[in-house]
This record gives structure tokens, sequence and C-alpha cells, in this order.
């Protein structure tokens, strides 16, 4: 385990080498939340009421904001480097070191995602003086407690499933565009867009159970207070079972995809 946490830390520090990135993704990285923030302050004031579909203004405002951080934690990037070194070629000399790729992975797009996470925190932290009176403020240790776990659950479930996409390339010659595609939709799904709560009523049950809603959605609900403990027990549970779902999945589609390399070469 002390050669991933090493990874970790060379990830971690070289994140810090490319300040440029850093400061374009605190200025454009944030535009789309202030867009968003402002589109729903208008809904509301054009609506004339005070709750839509069990939100208030503050929990909305707060909605996006939670949302933005815990995102960041989306392992996307998963995907895309099992799609380059397939395609590539480099997954023939990572295929001969002494680690697991998939944890050597995890680790790695853990570290970007806290590094990642700073802009959003910066931006957040610089704009606290401005939006604090407008956001909900509910930081009870159970709610935090809770909204951790799930933080993790969504590292671990974002990290497999984005594998399992990134593993099309083992059969498909342009993976990369499918995942973007695949990307749009999750989206939706985690509720980056809009909650959840304002899909069709039939619909909301079953996309509460999927683990994209554990990206984001679900944290931030808990954070918001409006889960009680009953659902978020069930949602834990049923979030859990997915990864043991997902991580049986992986294997057998990686034991399958690379048997295909193998035979091709790479």
């Amino acid at each position: 385990m002390r050669k991933y946490f090493y990874s970790f830390k060379l990830y971690f520090l070289n994140s810090f080498h490319y300040r440029f990135n850093t400061v374009v993704s605190l200025i454009f990285g944030n535009v789309s939340m202030i867009i968003t923030i402002i589109f729903w302050i208008l809904i509301f004031q054009s609506s004339n009421e005070s709750v839509l579909n069990g939100f208030s203004l503050s929990n909305m405002i707060t909605y996006f904001v939670i949302g933005g951080i815990l995102r960041s934690f989306i392992f996307s990037g998963t995907g895309f480097s099992y799609s380059g070194m397939i395609k590539g070629g480099g997954l023939n000399s990572v295929l001969i070191k002494p680690y697991s790729i998939s944890t050597s992975l995890y680790f790695g797009n853990l570290s970007g995602s806290i590094t990642g996470m700073f802009p959003q925190l910066v931006f957040t932290l610089i704009l606290m003086p401005f939006i604090a009176r407008f956001l909900t403020w509910n930081l009870s240790i159970v709610n935090m407690v809770f909204l951790l776990i799930f933080l993790l659950i969504s590292t671990v479930s974002s990290h497999l499933l984005w594998s399992i996409f990134g593993y099309m390339a083992f059969w498909i010659e342009d993976a990369n565009a499918v995942m973007w595609s695949f990307a749009v939709l999750l989206n939706l799904l985690t509720g980056m867009f809009i909650p959840l709560d304002f899909f069709p009523k039939w619909s909301i049950p079953v996309i509460e159970v999927l683990p994209f809603s554990s990206w984001g959605y679900i944290p931030t609900k808990i954070y918001l207070g409006l889960f009680d403990i009953n659902k978020i027990t069930f949602l834990l549970i049923v979030n859990i079972a997915w990864i043991i779902l997902l991580f049986f999945i992986n294997k057998f589609i990686w034991s399958i995809g690379i048997k295909k390399y193998s035979s091709i070469g790479g």
C-alpha cells in the first residue's frame, strides 16, 4: 500500500507545477455555477413560490455550491486513462510493473481531485462574504459523517464504472467519443444541471438507486437535511451493493479485454 500512497504524493505535487491551469480553472470552471445560480434566482422570482419541489432558494443555491465542490471527486479520468493506454500501447509497460493498475489510477485520480477541488473551494471562499446569507447551513455531525461516506463511495463507484467504459477501447476504435457521450448523459443523471427532484415523479426512485446519484446529488441532499436517516441507510446499502457488483463486472470485462489485447499484441 505504501507505493500507492507514494504515487498519490507524486500526482499531488505534480499538480502544483501547473499553476496557470489552476488559475484558468478558478476563473472559467465556476462560470457555469454562477450562471446556474442566477438562472434559479430568476426562476424563483418569476414563480412567486418560496419552495419548488422541496427546495427553497437558499437550498437551491447551496445545492449547486456544495455539488460543484463534490463533483471534483467523480473519477471520469480513469476511463480516458485506460483508453489512452490501450490504444497508445502504453498498457504493455504498465502490465509488467509490480502494482495494480486500477489501484494506482484510483490514487492518481484522488490526488488530482483534491488539487482540482482547491480552485472551486478558493472561489467559494472569495464569494462567501456575499453569498453566506443566501446559503443553507446544516453542519450537523451525523449529516457530515454520511456526506463523507458517500463522497468516498462516489470515488470508488465512479472509478469502477469509468474503468468499464475505458475498457471499450479493447473493442472500439474511438472509445473516447463514446465516453464523452456517456459523460453528458451521466452529468444529467447525477443532478449536475438540475436536481433529480425536478425529473418526472416516477423516475426519481429509479434514478436515486443508480450509482450515479451518489456522485453529487445524494451527499448534497444529505448536507441539506432533505433525507431522513432511514432513506440514507437504504441508499448507503444500495450503493455498497453497486460497488460490489461493479467490482466483479470490472474484473470480468478486464479479463476478456486483456486476452484480446494480448492476442493482437497491443
